[in-house]
């Protein structure tokens, strides 16, 4: 899918995306998402998940009479199902909002409540939250791709809210997590060169995955943290070149060994 990007300064470019590989394309480059920029930040919190779900997984499963190897199995791979399972109540979130923001922009038609409960507790803490704050949206689901540091990704809503300009991001997660606020910032340096305008605050709105509890928060540190943003940027840089300066090492020393053979 290719995405015509319009910035204030009257400059464009061509953005693609690959939904499939979760990839971002300009002018033929591979271009690095947000997300993946973050992902050099560690997340302490999974590896403690992850035993969880597993031990979890050995005592509903205990007395069922599992070999060792299908146990085992099990253990090691129940926090992907559980993944999954998160992965699916925030799609079903993520379209509704995306679904109910475009439908008061005039597109399309009032969207429908899910079936699933738990989408539907957070989907009613989404919209106790829109009752409690003025909010006028201004866009859903738009990509980003900033022109001077090089990198792209998707903003969840865009909107003026208690009359501040301001990046949404929608979380299903069990916490606010910092580095949400990083992912945030990135989003509102880049939409600020769309707009021509600064973008003042973030809302990060959580959707608990397990009890639907609605949380938000609301962060006025851009500047600092897309500074910590660019940090992390900085780093995932230099760790895609180590690997590629290594794996070109390793290809030359191979080849040099086959020619003395």
């Amino acid at each position: 899918m290719s995405q015509l990007i319009e910035y204030f300064s009257g400059d464009t470019v061509e953005l693609k995306f690959d939904a499939r590989k979760h990839t971002y394309l300009v002018d033929g480059r591979y271009v690095p998402s947000v997300t993946q920029v973050l992902d050099v930040i560690n997340k302490p919190a999974l590896m403690p998940w992850a035993a969880k779900e597993g031990a979890r997984f050995y005592m509903d499963n205990v007395e069922e009479g599992l070999e060792d190897q299908a146990m085992a199995d099990g253990i090691r791979t129940a926090f992907r199902k559980k993944s999954s399972d998160a992965r699916d109540i925030g799609l079903i979130v993520h379209r509704w909002c995306e679904d109910a923001i475009n439908w008061k922009l005039g597109n399309g038609t009032a969207p429908s409540l899910p079936d699933n409960e738990y989408a539907q507790s957070s989907i009613d803490g989404f919209r106790l939250w829109l009752q409690e704050n003025d909010v006028e949206w201004l866009s859903a689901e738009e990509k980003i791709y900033h022109n001077k540091f090089n990198y792209a990704g998707t903003v969840d809503a865009v909107a003026n809210i208690n009359g501040e300009f301001c990046v949404v991001d929608f979380k299903t997660s069990t916490g606010i997590w910092d580095e949400y606020f990083l992912q945030a910032a990135a989003y509102a340096e880049a939409i600020s060169l769309v707009y021509g305008e600064q973008v003042e605050s973030a809302w990060i709105l959580r959707f608990d995955k397990k009890s639907g509890k609605f949380e938000s928060e609301k962060s006025t540190s851009i500047d600092a943290d897309f500074q910590a943003f660019l940090g992390a940027m900085e780093l995932h840089g230099r760790l895609r070149d180590l690997r590629e300066d290594r794996k070109q090492a390793k290809k030359e020393a191979r080849n040099g060994a086959n020619e003395e053979s």
